[in-house]
């Protein structure tokens, strides 16, 4: 899950190129601060597997716009 090291700027960054939905902000705000999936399903009211799904939207948001800015490395 941590194939992103996620910090301030980087957030920033991402959230201005990237279009999230209200549930991937929640997930990714969480998911930045290193929560485990459990922790994020039962703080965001959703099911394991749909924050597995919220977070693999946004991976694939990630790839789509981390090659235009320098700040977003790609992924590990």
């Amino acid at each position: 899950m941590k194939d992103i090291q996620w910090d301030r700027i980087m957030l920033a960054d991402f959230r201005r190129l990237a279009c999230l939905t209200e549930a991937e902000d929640q997930v990714l705000t969480a998911w930045a601060k290193g929560w485990s999936i459990v922790k994020i399903a039962m703080n965001c009211g959703m099911a394991e597997r749909t924050v597995n799904d919220v977070i693999r939207s946004i991976r694939k948001k990630y790839d789509a716009v981390q090659i235009y800015p320098p700040l977003l490395p790609a992924r590990k």
